[in-house]
């Protein structure tokens, strides 16, 4: 009788849409919580572990485990695929790869600019100083939704966009960490520099996903000891696993099937919820939820399309299938997004300030625009006859 479930579990948590349906459910979980009690909800995830390692590695509350350490499982995942495409995918040639490569640099350059921009124009420090906070796109939700548009569109579509929104989250995270949001450790540094080169070399000889597993942990101790942000070790851990290994594609599913069931809805959970008594819509923070609406929307269009038109420029073209209409509509769903850009919001402004609370809803509504909108595009565009 365990078999049956197990196998119809894992045959849900594989359905395209699972990821995008389990981080709505926890979205929607934090909203309706923090409405109905915010006390209860900031008191359970903001209360602090007395342990003094714990503090170290700056997972000494329910928020920072999941948000710094569980969150390294979805970036391993990220890093697997990564390294899978790299070797032997789309990433591998050059024609398919640097489209949508450069078309994820114009996006996140035009939301950066967009926000540093804007701020002055409307004197909002908090746009300035949060330059980064709506950079980078969420590839579960996008991926769902397109899978949720039709299976019309071309199949090159799913392509494009999974290595687009891939680069855009990896850069956004290396970002992150070179921000200056935090204070680099020269110790931890060196042994993330030593685990970096020892790992790399038993990366290639091991074929036991212990190993790869006990990497993945080594290499986040490093980078929270370094105090560089702790879930980028989840893309290097991923990366350093090669692709060649007997059990890799093994490996790839279970980090992906623990991270659409757990790691995504708790994510949400837990960096979606609000001070609605203290949210209000009019000066600074109705100022960052409109102009971060503004910046996704138009600054993902426009900076996505524009970093595949210059890869047009340098003679690396689109697969004919993959019209502008397409593009520019595909470039619209890569607003959509917040895990991501809720880990900047945290890093700048802190989890519970007002500011925090502004920029995550103006990510929730500029998520669920870009959604509906991009839907109904590509669903027109790609009409049966």
């Amino acid at each position: 009788m365990a078999r049956p479930i197990t196998s119809r579990v894992s045959w849900v948590l594989d359905h395209e849409y699972s990821a995008a349906i389990g981080l709505a459910a926890g979205v929607a979980a934090a909203l309706t919580w923090s409405a109905l009690s915010s006390s209860s909800y900031f008191t359970l995830f903001s209360s602090r572990s007395s342990w003094h390692l714990l503090r170290v590695l700056d997972v000494s509350t329910v928020h920072n485990a999941i948000v710094n350490g569980l969150m390294a499982v979805f970036f391993f995942s990220m890093g697997l695929e990564l390294s899978r495409e790299l070797s032997s995918g789309t990433l591998a040639r050059p024609k398919h790869a640097v489209p949508p490569v450069l078309g994820a640099i114009g996006g996140m350059l035009a939301t950066a600019l967009g926000s540093i921009l804007l701020g002055h124009v409307l004197h909002s420090e908090a746009l300035r100083r949060g330059w980064g906070v709506p950079m980078a796109t969420d590839v579960a939700f996008t991926l769902g939704v397109l899978a949720i548009a039709g299976r019309r569109l071309p199949p090159l579509l799913r392509v494009f966009l999974l290595t687009l929104a891939i680069t855009d989250d990896v850069l956004s995270v290396v970002v992150l960490s070179v921000s200056g949001t935090t204070h680099l450790r020269r110790d931890g540094l060196i042994a993330l520099a030593v685990v970096v080169v020892v790992g790399a070399l038993v990366a290639r000889r091991a074929t036991s996903n212990v190993a790869s597993g006990l990497l993945l942990v080594v290499l986040w101790i490093c980078f929270a000891w370094a105090n560089i942000e702790p879930a980028l070790a989840g893309v290097l851990a991923g990366v350093l696993v090669t692709s060649r290994a007997p059990s890799r594609q093994r490996l790839e599913r279970d980090a992906t099937r623990l991270s659409v069931g757990v790691v995504l809805p708790l994510f949400a959970l837990v960096a979606c919820g609000l001070h609605w008594d203290n949210l209000q819509l009019s000066g600074a923070v109705g100022t960052v939820v409109v102009a971060t609406i503004a910046i996704r929307l138009v600054g993902k269009t426009l900076g996505i399309t524009a970093g595949v038109a210059i890869a047009r420029l340098l003679r690396f073209r689109l697969d004919p299938s993959l019209t502008w209409p397409l593009v520019a509509t595909t470039a619209l769903l890569c607003a959509i997004g917040f895990t991501v850009p809720l880990l900047f919001a945290t890093k700048f402004f802190g989890a519970q300030s007002t500011l925090y609370a502004g920029f995550a809803l103006g990510l929730l509504m500029s998520s669920a625009i870009a959604a509906i909108l991009g839907g109904v595009l590509l669903r027109l565009q790609h009409r049966p006859d």
